[in-house]
Parts: C-alpha cells; sequence; structure tokens
C-alpha cells in the first residue's frame, strides 16, 4: 500500500462524525451535521461536520480539515502523531512512507515503542513504592496528608535505586539506548544509571493518556540533588506542549464538564487541590507558559485561574503566563496567595474553604500587573508616586477600549490621589473612533480572488451537475490550487464517480487549506446553475487574457518590440472568440 491509498483507506475508516461527537455534541440538519465548535466558545452552533465529504468547518473561526487535521488540531499533536492515533483506532499499521521528508512509519513505531517502555516503568516504580526501601517515600506523603486514592489516581512511584529499574527494563526487552531515549537513563563514565534514582515519582501523561515523562522529588536535603528533577526533552516529551494533569483534566470534561481550569506551578499544588475537590487543577510544571499551552487549555475551557506561588519568583511567572493566555483568547485571572505561600500550603494552613473564597476574588490581568507593580515603589514618595503612575499608564494605554481605561485609570486614581484629567493626559488616549467590525469577523482566504473564478471552482468542488468540462479552463489558471481542483474534478467527471473531498484535503500544501477551505463552504445561491457557470468561465477566461494583454502591452511600451505586437493581436483574437461563444 503506497502513501496515498493509505491515507485514502485511512480517511475512509475515519467516522469523521463519530470522532468529532467526541468532543462537541452535534446534531443532523439535513445532510449536514451541526454543533458548538470545540475550537472556540460560542452558544450558537456554527460548527458542521459533513460525512460524505469527510469534513469539518467552523463559520466562526474557520477551523476546517479532514479527521487527521482534526486529531491534531483538538489533541494538540503534530500530523504524525495524529496518523499514529487515526490508524491505531482503525486497526490499521502505518506504512513505510515518507512526507516531507519524515518517515511517518518509523515515527509511529518508535513512539509506540518509548510509550510501552514508559508504561512498564511507571507501573514498575508504583509497584516500588510497597517495597521496604520506599519506606522513607510512603511516611512523606502520609506527612503530606496524600491517601491511597490520590497516590492511584496520579500512578505515584519510587525509584529504590541508580540500577534497580535499568535491570528491570533490560529483563523486559528494552535497550539501554531506549531509556535514555525515553530520558530514563543517562550513562556515567561507563555505566547507566536512572536518573530519577532516591526520588519519589510523580509519572507525566499526555492528553492521551500515554505516559511521556517523569518528575522526581528528593525525600531529604541533599546539596548533590535538585529538589525537583523534571524529564528532560525526549521524542515523546516536550515539556512546552505538556500540562501535568491534563490527562485527568480531559477525562472531568468527558465525565461531568468543566466551567474552569486552575493553573499550578507544581505536582504536588495538584494534587493537593484535587483532594480539596478542584479535581480541574493541572500544573505547567515550573516553567512559563507557551503558546502550545495555552492552545491545549483552549480545548477543555476557556476560563483559567493562574494560582502560582505568592512569591516575587512566582508573580514573574504569573505575568508571563498570563500575556501568553490572553492573547490565546482565553479569560484568564489571578488567584492572589498569601505572600510565601503555595496551593498546597494554603490548603494545608486554611482550609478548601478559604481556597475557594481566593478564586471568587481572583483579581483580571491588568489588575494584577497594576497590582505588582504598586509593590516596586513606595507610593508615599511623591517621585516614586509618579513613577508608578507612569508606568501604570503604558499598561492601560494598551487596552481595547474606554470603559477599561476608566476602570483602571480609575484604580490608579485612588492608589495615587492624581485626578483623572491628568491620568488621562499621561495616556495619551484620544476620544475612541466607532469601529464596527462583525463578531470573529477575519478576511477570507478567498477574498482576493476573482468572483467568477471562484464561484466555478467552488462548484467543481461541490461536484455539481452542471460542471462542463468541455469548457477548457485549465488555459487561463495560473495558481497551483486552481490548477488541483480543476484536475481533481476533472478526474471525477471522466470516472464517473463522486470523489471524497477528505482525500484531496489531505493532499493540499497547509498553506493553502484555507483557501479550499473557504471554496468548500462557498455559499450557493438559489438559481445557480449551467448558465451562471458558463458566463463565470467565460468571464475569467477573458480577464486572464486581458490580464496578459496588459502585461505585454507594458513590455511593448518599454521596449517597442515588434514581435509584442502579434502577441497582442493573438490575445485581441482570443478573447473576440471567447466573447462570441467560443471555447478557445
Amino acid at each position: 500500500m503506497d502513501n496515498g491509498e493509505f491515507l485514502t483507506e485511512l480517511l475512509k475508516r475515519s467516522d469523521i462524525v463519530k470522532l468529532v461527537s467526541r468532543y462537541t455534541p452535534l446534531m443532523k440538519k439535513g445532510g449536514t451535521y451541526w454543533g458548538c465548535c470545540p475550537f472556540h466558545h460560542e452558544k450558537t452552533p456554527s460548527f458542521t461536520v459533513s460525512e460524505t465529504r469527510g469534513l469539518y468547518y467552523c463559520f466562526g473561526c474557520k477551523a476546517g480539515g479532514n479527521a487527521i487535521n482534526f486529531v491534531s488540531e483538538i489533541e494538540s499533536v503534530d500530523k504524525s502523531e495524529a496518523i499514529r492515533i487515526l490508524a491505531k483506532e482503525a486497526g490499521m499499521e502505518v506504512p513505510q512512507f515518507k512526507a516531507s521528508n519524515r518517515d511517518y512509519a518509523s515515527e509511529a513505531k518508535k513512539r509506540e515503542r518509548l510509550y510501552k517502555l514508559m508504561r512498564d516503568a511507571a507501573r514498575h516504580y508504583h509497584e516500588n513504592l510497597y517495597l521496604p526501601a520506599a519506606s522513607g517515600a510512603r511516611d512523606y506523603l502520609k506527612r503530606r496528608e496524600v491517601g491511597e486514592n490520590l497516590v492511584k489516581r496520579f500512578g505515584l512511584g519510587y525509584s529504590v535505586s541508580g540500577t534497580e529499574m535499568i535491570g528491570y527494563l533490560k529483563g523486559l526487552g528494552y535497550s539501554v539506548s531506549e531509556m535514555q531515549e525515553a530520558g530514563i537513563a543517562a550513562l556515567h563514565v561507563d555505566e547507566y544509571y536512572d536518573v530519577f534514582y532516591g526520588r519519589l515519582i510523580f509519572p507525566i501523561l499526555n492528553n492521551l493518556g500515554d505516559v511521556v515523562s517523569f518528575g522526581g522529588r528528593v525525600l531529604a536535603a541533599n546539596p548533590e540533588f535538585a529538589k525537583y528533577r523534571n524529564g528532560s526533552q525526549t521524542f515523546i516529551f516536550d515539556k512546552s506542549r505538556n500540562i501535568y494533569a491534563v490527562n485527568l483534566l480531559k477525562k472531568k470534561k468527558q465525565t461531568s464538564g468543566l466551567s474552569y481550569i486552575i493553573m499550578t506551578e507544581g505536582y504536588m499544588d495538584v494534587i493537593s487541590l484535587h483532594k480539596a475537590g478542584f479535581d480541574m487543577a493541572v500544573a505547567s510544571m515550573g516553567t512559563s507558559l507557551t503558546a502550545t499551552q495555552a492552545k491545549l487549555l483552549k480545548n477543555y475551557c476557556e476560563r483559567i485561574y493562574i494560582s502560582y506561588d505568592g512569591d516575587g519568583a512566582g508573580q514573574k511567572a504569573t505575568l508571563r503566563g498570563l500575556d501568553i493566555l490572553s492573547e490565546a483568547g482565553l479569560n484568564v485571572k489571578v488567584v492572589q496567595l498569601p505572600e510565601g505561600l503555595d496551593p498546597d500550603d494554603v490548603i494545608k494552613k486554611h482550609g478548601a474553604e478559604f481556597y475557594k473564597k481566593l478564586l471568587d476574588e481572583a483579581v483580571t490581568l491588568t489588575r494584577f500587573k497594576i497590582n505588582v507593580l504598586a509593590k516596586k515603589y513606595d507610593l508615599k514618595q511623591p517621585d516614586e508616586k509618579a513613577k508608578f503612575a507612569v508606568e501604570a499608564a503604558k499598561i492601560i494605554k494598551a487596552l481595547p477600549n474606554p470603559v477599561e481605561h476608566e476602570e483602571y485609570l480609575t484604580l490608579v486614581h485612588n492608589l495615587t490621589g492624581y485626578t483623572m484629567e491628568a491620568l488621562y493626559k499621561q495616556t495619551e488616549l484620544a476620544p475612541l473612533v466607532d469601529k464596527e467590525e462583525p463578531e470573529n469577523a477575519q478576511p477570507k482566504a478567498s477574498q482576493n480572488m476573482d468572483p467568477s473564478l471562484k464561484f466555478v471552482l467552488a462548484s467543481i468542488l461541490a461536484q455539481k451537475p452542471y460542471c462542463d468540462y468541455t469548457l477548457d479552463l485549465f488555459p487561463y489558471l495560473e495558481e497551483d490550487l486552481p490548477q488541483k481542483i480543476y484536475e481533481w474534478g476533472l478526474e471525477g467527471f471522466k470516472s464517473g464517480q463522486k470523489k471524497r473531498l477528505a482525500e484531496f484535503f489531505e493532499e493540499t500544501p497547509e498553506e493553502t487549506q484555507p483557501l479550499l477551505n473557504d471554496l468548500i463552504n462557498y455559499s450557493f445561491l438559489d438559481g445557480d446553475g449551467a448558465e451562471k457557470y458558463r458566463e463565470c468561465v467565460k468571464s475569467f477566461s477573458i480577464g486572464s487574457l486581458k490580464t496578459k494583454r496588459a502585461e505585454i502591452a507594458k513590455r511593448f511600451d518599454e521596449t517597442k518590440d515588434g514581435k509584442l505586437l502579434r502577441d497582442i493581436s493573438e490575445l485581441d483574437k482570443k478573447i473576440k472568440a471567447i466573447r462570441a461563444g467560443e471555447n478557445a
């Protein structure tokens, strides 16, 4: 089975309606399924799934594609991983083939092998937790009030020595090079050792439930060891793309739904919050948040509470994370923890009700930025107060609307005593010019395309019966995508069989897929038919020839080359013939 045959068969076996229904309820209306888009928040369904085409499309955020695109987008994985996931569900083996310099078969096999290794390692670490050698780890968990139910929920474990896990995995048939590639083993002098030895183990799972890495915590202070050791980047683990406990977040959304997510910094913060009933807590594993993580979170819920440590370092991390989450379109608030405490400390000292109160009192991004800024200055000193007002004005000036300007300038006014007039002058905010833009307004990828060509290409993609392939449009198509669409339609016409768009979409370069989406979802009007199709073919053909004529005429003006006059004359004849109804 070659590349194309495999992908065609994979997409045929992938029931896109069933696939999408796992993430958002769909209702059939006519020949199309409708639902609320799983990629952005909406109350009125604008997300469509076509069973016959094998495609999905959102008229709001413009997301669209086939089953491979959907899995890649919704699970925040690359194309090779999406293919592996769908192939596994369909009971197909990814064949040996390369596309765009990527060997998908080798990547799929490698992922499966490393996932199996990590799953075996996680199970063995967990078993080790109940050995006599792990009494210190069990005592630690007891002191931290982590019961057996939480130990099992998070799959906690223990590494008893530097070589025990290496020997165990060797016994299962894994090589030390595979252990090294998985991020478990490292070479010291001439011997491999378990990089997590002597630590309490926190398995890190991806959103698909695969163990991709581990975190380890030392149980006794030791200057030679860092308190926490996070797994290194590997073929299956990139901390900038993963979130601790995201697998539990996904499970909660599927079972009881999510109204918000709490983002913390560490493993124990997550476990403590889950114990207190906040089972929507996840962690960024001590790193500043990335755009990929923001996108992953948005797939589950748009309301995010950032609950980092209440110290200076935690606040700096919070500011970086807030900007990234806000830019991704998430509704972000900051939980302001008491100075020096993390969420685990707050739960233990003050209880779940107190933490819930902190959630209720969480502040917006702008208010948090101004609060942090205010702590940097002594507002009782005139010069310090002035510096604070100037810096705060910069934050407020960047806000998009006058309501927010007034809200936060009032806050600065209350903190400093400066008049609102002075603060408005400092921001240099001009009166807002009313701009009425429709919600989710985005320039359509096909907006610069000739309307006649757009109708013809959309008709071909929709396989309308009035498409007339005796009217040869190919000589007038200069762009690659229109040529491929025309060839696709002609091939279907010659074979006399309806063709599925999902396979054609897969063959289309990623950069032209937005344009293809626009054409696939073209809004036809009542009365569109053969006459309009012929007129549009004529219009675009003449327009194409006129463009060429103008280019040649310009070159003639510059060079006075007599040969160009003959070219112009030939084009004039072709234009005249098409106007007369001849398909020249």
